[in-house]
């Protein structure tokens, strides 16, 4: 299938009584939400722009993408200030508190790249300056992955009141305890989460880390999904369209 012919069938004209119609929705993100491919969305609103889920799911819907999305980008910002892709920099144009106030929908999903800073790496090719610990779940800096969620989520649940807020706990990072801290944390402040690596709503995507599922479906869906592997292992086109369904259904629900 081409890129033209995948775009085509996934983007649909949405109803006139559709809740999401005409929202303005800022996907807060990494090259997951981004996309690696180079597949350029052929026509309509976005056309010109890497495809991915997000396009896809604002353009079927009409609705206003804010692309807070960015390959490398970290939610946590190390203590050393030496990496500045991170939605907790001031001085970035990512910063969190730069989330436009008039945003109808925001949903974040981070933490590969933070999951990389903890041991300095750079498992997808990034920027691996500055070391980002994992941190404890009492932590209220945000210089550590959990600190950062404290920052973050009381901050936009003040000033953002009436965004439609959303957690989509992002598959790829490098260990499980990751995946745990964003369901944690979702919970901790009352906001609803979609578990990307797998769960009641949602099947495993690509890179899962939830224990529960066979290490035989992780290998086929990474198999199936990943753009080149084992050199690429980002979500290829069709792991875009088929993951829209899934979080467009979330936007939906909050």
């Amino acid at each position: 299938m081409t890129v033209e012919e995948l775009w085509r069938q996934a983007v649909t004209e949405a109803e006139p009584g559709n809740v999401l119609r005409g929202k303005k929705w800022v996907a807060v993100g990494d090259s997951f939400t981004q996309g690696v491919t180079g597949s350029l969305i052929p026509e309509g609103p976005y056309k010109g722009w890497q495809l991915n889920s997000a396009c896809i799911i604002a353009a079927r819907n009409h609705m206003e993408l804010v692309p807070f999305y960015r390959g490398g980008r970290c939610l946590a910002f190390p203590a050393d200030g030496s990496f500045h892709n991170s939605l907790t920099d001031p001085e970035a144009a990512c910063f969190y508190q730069n989330i436009p106030a008039d945003a109808d929908y925001i949903t974040l999903r981070l933490g590969i790249n933070d999951s990389h800073h903890e041991h300095g790496k750079g498992g997808d090719g990034e920027d691996p300056k500055g070391v980002i610990p994992l941190g404890s779940p009492d932590d209220d800096t945000a210089a550590t992955y959990c600190g950062a969620w404290n920052v973050v989520l009381p901050w936009l649940i003040e000033h953002r009141p009436f965004a439609h807020l959303g957690i989509l706990v992002t598959n790829g990072c490098d260990r499980p305890a990751y995946r745990e801290v964003q369901r944690a944390m979702a919970k901790k402040y009352g906001l609803p989460f979609l578990d990307l690596n797998g769960d009641e709503r949602c099947p495993a995507m690509i890179r899962s880390q939830n224990p529960e599922i066979a290490e035989a479906v992780k290998r086929t869906v990474l198999l199936k999904q990943a753009v080149d592997y084992p050199r690429n292992t980002h979500p290829n086109d069709a792991a875009h369209a088929f993951e829209a369904s899934f979080i467009e259904a979330f936007l939906r629900t909050l």
